[in-house]
């Protein structure tokens, strides 16, 4: 019944007590001399103390115990003269074993101390009888008999209870066990066709039928990501129920998760009549640590039933910090609506499973029920918890706390930088399509998928979405499609992007080992482009994305004949100097200036000119005879820090025209640095960009010159 550990503890203090008051007595009845005889009796409690900690075997530690105690009590009865009270010090020991609760060590003990008491009886009668009439002794003992005998079929009934509760215990676990995997097969048995329903709305979505037919297209479209959004909801919530659920933490960064919420809830209010306000402090760290997938979900939830419940005023989310003594802190969140509100006799249902308030007001809303159920569950995984505030006809606000580590201290400074990237996608013109491009997006977040490719629709072309780098390596290595552009995001479960992009070079095929890899993620720690591209990828496109950046890399990657360049509204055809059949660069003769251009990557500098030789030498000999470089140092000198990030962003396009890459990568750094003002960044690396840029235009120099002059490198 009771703990290994507490009935130890327990016995100890009981034994321990019982010698200390048999002392006392011996003291002041015979002296010090017996008392110190009787203080032997604390040697049980020691040594059951020194074998609790060194010795495993229970059984062991509790027998030796019981049978130390009888012998030691036994002798000190005797030398004091009790023998008539030996049954009542037994009782006290019987009680301890029965509340360890084994049947066998209760056997024992009770069979050990009856006859002990019997034998008593007989042997040493006339000691007994100093103290306590034999006749008294015997029913002492009966008693005692009586109490073991109890004390067995307690300890019996108490295992038979446990052993039946535990069977239960097995049963139920196993149903939930069964319920999981029930709500596994089945969603991905109704997700299978599920998807194929979505796939082929997508593709007739994209034929010429009349608006009627689009609206039905539509529907079956809506419908079909409504219901894979219903499956998600009760597998999570089939996974916290079971226990399955688990809490990762590793590094994200804030603007990248903040601005992939506010688009998606942005995307999902474009055609209502309310507004969305947020309101997200500056001071919150860059870079933080925890679980990013779980707190964009609670995100989305929350403003995703704002949005359900909303039909007039606003929705604001809300964000501030509170740093702590450890220099981590507290990510405070509340999600403020004026929507329909919650009466006080309706609180009770909100995080109850499978539980929305039925109103009139909300029959039309869609859903399991399940969102404030897992949006609560997933924040008491991640020690926070949801608190909410709501007047009828008023509104709602939801709040919650969660503790988070620092990375990156720097301010993210979210509500500037989301302004400028709203601003400058918002105003970028497109400036060529590629509607037979294809595109593959691999993100493990359908928020990530939707930004990104509804962001690609733009130019021209759908762009298939892949929700694992294990899918997307799988699709490069059947081939069965040949891809023109892979955009590969980094932080992924099972195989994240710089894993896969490794795997997809090891194929032993020229396609896998050619194909443009670009990363998609977060704009990160400085190096992160080196690290990239050391795992096979070839570029390198920061979220937030900027429209002109996307343009840049589209263009860049996507080959030539694909692209339809637009002039003042007109599309215009690329005219390439290369058989269509080909698709591959016209480059020039091995005894041409691309052998004098070592370290410099030729082909790229050429795709970066459209593919001719001739603007391409004339891009070369525009950057040996520009003077960046002096400025760039003359910058440096003054101190002139906004001047000096200009000056290195005009340097790495410089360098990334012609093919010089590790230089833009070094240059790109530097412009980082400039940006966030960080001069001892700047300082340390300064000199060796210096260094290697003149070595760049040292190469580019002299190749000219001897191409000019008709001469090879000899």
């Amino acid at each position: 019944m009771l703990p290994y550990s507490t009935n130890i503890v327990l016995c100890v203090i009981e034994f321990f007590s019982m010698v200390l008051l048999y002392v006392a007595y011996a003291f002041s009845q015979y002296g010090i001399e017996k008392a110190l005889f009787i203080s032997i009796g604390f040697l049980p409690a020691l040594l059951t103390i020194l074998l609790y900690r060194f010795v495993r075997n229970e059984k062991l530690v509790i027998r030796i115990f019981y049978l130390t105690m009888v012998i030691t009590s036994y002798v000190i009865s005797w030398q004091l003269g009790m023998l008539g009270s030996l049954a009542i010090i037994f009782f006290a020991g019987a009680l301890m074993m029965a509340l360890y609760a084994n049947r066998g060590l209760m056997i024992e003990y009770a069979v050990i101390t009856v006859v002990a008491l019997l034998l008593n009886a007989i042997f040493l009668k006339d000691s007994i009888q100093i103290t306590t009439p034999i006749e008294i002794y015997l029913i002492y003992m009966l008693i005692y008999v009586f109490a073991m005998v109890s004390f067995v079929f307690l300890v019996n009934g108490v295992l038979d209870y446990k052993a039946r509760m535990e069977e239960k215990n097995e049963e139920a676990n196993n149903a939930l066990e069964a319920k999981a995997n029930f709500l596994a097969n089945m969603s991905h048995e109704i997700r299978t066709p599920m998807n194929a329903i979505y796939g082929m709305a997508e593709l007739l979505d994209q034929k010429d039928f009349a608006e009627e037919e689009k609206g039905y297209i539509d529907t079956i479209r809506k419908s079909s990501e409504n219901l894979l959004a219903i499956i998600n909801e009760i597998l999570d919530f089939s996974k916290i129920d079971s226990g399955k659920m688990e809490i990762t933490k590793e590094e994200y960064h804030f603007n990248s998760l903040i601005h992939d919420v506010l688009s998606i809830i942005e995307f999902r209010m474009k055609n209502r009549s309310v507004k969305l306000i947020y309101d997200i402090a500056p001071d919150i760290p860059r870079v933080l640590i925890g679980d990013e997938l779980r707190i964009r979900q609670i995100l989305i939830n929350l403003l995703n039933n704002a949005v359900n419940f909303t039909h007039r005023g606003h929705i604001a989310l809300r964000i501030f910090w509170e740093p702590d003594l450890d220099g981590n802190g507290y990510m405070h969140v509340s999600v403020e609506d004026t929507g329909i509100g919650i009466s006080q006799a309706d609180m009770n249902k909100l995080f109850t499973a499978f539980g929305q308030i039925d109103t009139k007001k909300n029959r039309n809303v869609e859903g399991t029920g399940l969102g404030l159920v897992i949006t609560k569950r997933l924040l008491n995984l991640m020690g926070g918890d949801i608190t909410v505030r709501s007047k009828v006809n008023e509104g709602s606000t939801f709040s919650f706390v969660l503790h988070q580590i620092v990375k990156d201290p720097r301010p993210s400074n979210y509500n500037s930088n989301h302004e400028k990237v709203t601003v400058e996608n918002a105003g970028y013109k497109i400036t060529f399509k590629a509607p037979t491009a294809r595109v593959m997006i691999v993100d493990d977040n359908k928020v990530n998928l939707t930004v990104a490719s509804e962001l690609m629709k733009r130019f021209g072309f759908e762009a298939v979405m892949v929700e694992s780098g294990m899918e997307a390596y799988n699709r490069i290595e059947e081939h069965l499609v040949e891809y023109d552009l892979v955009f590969m995001d980094h932080m992924m479960p099972v195989m994240d992007g710089v894993e896969a992009t490794r795997k997809i070079r090891a194929l032993p095929t020229q396609y896998a080992k050619k194909l443009p890899i670009v990363a998609l993620t977060a704009n990160a720690i400085k190096g992160v482009e080196r690290q990239f591209k050391e795992a096979g990828m070839n570029d390198y496109l920061a979220k937030p994305i900027h429209m002109n950046q996307l343009g840049e890399i589209l263009k860049r990657w996507i080959p030539l004949e694909k692209q339809v360049h637009i002039v003042n509204g007109q599309e215009i055809q690329p005219t390439l100097s290369v058989p269509a059949d080909t698709g591959s660069l016209p480059m020039p003769d091995s005894t041409e200036i691309i052998d004098l251009l070592k370290g410099i990557d030729v082909e790229d500098g050429l795709r970066n000119c459209g593919g001719s030789k001739s603007v391409y030498l004339k891009v070369l000999t525009t950057f040996a005879s520009s003077n960046l470089l002096a400025s760039l140092q003359e910058y440096f000198i003054k101190g002139d820090l906004e001047n000096y990030t200009v000056m290195a962003h005009s340097i790495k396009g410089a360098c990334r025209n012609i093919g010089a890459n590790d230089v833009a990568d070094q240059a790109y750094e530097l412009e980082c640095a400039g940006r966030d003002e960080d001069v001892e960044f700047i300082n340390k690396y300064h000199k060796t960009f210096c260094e290697n840029y003149s070595e760049v235009l040292r190469i580019v120099t002299k190749a000219l010159v001897e191409q000019n002059a008709g001469g090879t490198i000899r």
